[in-house]
């Protein structure tokens, strides 16, 4: 099992411990979430900071080595923060809700909030749900990762959270596509036992015409609109035989 890291040795040896960090996946990272807001906050500065360099060499020569190091390193800053970040929604989601103290008349004895804990620690409520967010995708942070390290880019939140979203709308849809075909399937069942209610009907019907025009219920002159009618129904009744 990783041992955890210590905030103080993190910054004594920060490039071995970041690759560290990558190697376990975020395993060995801290499990107080203040220490690991400091190693978050660490490892953005420097993934943000190694992607603005890296920049600025690519407008010169993309292919100096120069420029290839500072997007190795970016990337290996830019990795150990998505773990962090990571690691902060696993603590975080853990959090009771409680009751939000946003009155001075609320009794003290009430539990703080989630919403007060973070704020009281300077975390917004956004940034944990964007952390919960990652922690809750650890696929796709890797496919991230992996996908940002062959184009030779720094991975960061904005590419995790816009995968997670598509990868939602893509749910959704399915969602929505699998509604529609029960829908489909329900309306073209019922559709169907109304064709068979609707055949038993008409057979009776007709039974109940043919006496009718035996004993000269029907005028002569209506001949003509019932053979017209007979032969469509004929032929709708030829198309749905040949559809089966």
């Amino acid at each position: 099992m990783n041992d955890l890291i210590e905030v103080e040795k993190f910054k004594q040896n920060e490039d071995e411990l970041v690759n560290a960090i990558v190697n376990s996946k975020g395993d060995n990272l801290p499990a107080v979430l203040d220490d690991v807001i400091e190693v978050f906050e660490f490892t953005d500065f420097k993934a943000k900071a190694w992607k603005i360099l890296s920049s600025k060499l690519g407008k010169l020569d993309e292919q100096t080595e120069l420029y290839q190091s500072a997007i190795r390193s970016g990337q290996q800053w830019g990795i150990a923060a998505l773990y962090a970040q990571k690691r902060m929604g696993e603590i975080t989601k853990e959090m009771p809700h409680g009751k939000p103290i946003h009155k001075k008349y609320q009794p003290s004895s009430l539990p703080y909030g989630k919403e007060d804990k973070l704020k009281n620690i300077g975390i917004p409520l956004k940034k944990a749900h964007e952390a919960e967010q990652i922690a809750a995708h650890p696929d796709i942070l890797d496919d991230v990762i992996e996908s940002s390290t062959k184009r030779g880019e720094i991975p960061t939140k904005t590419a995790v959270l816009n995968a997670i979203r598509i990868e939602k709308q893509k749910e959704s849809n399915e969602r929505a596509k699998r509604k529609g075909d029960k829908k489909i399937i329900n309306e073209a069942t019922t559709a169907t036992k109304d064709y068979y209610d609707s055949v038993k009907g008409f057979e009776q019907a007709i039974k109940t015409a043919l006496l009718n025009a035996r004993v000269g219920k029907f005028a002569p002159e209506g001949l003509n609109f019932m053979i017209k009618k007979h032969d469509k129904i004929r032929q709708l009744l030829k198309q749905l035989e040949e559809a089966l």
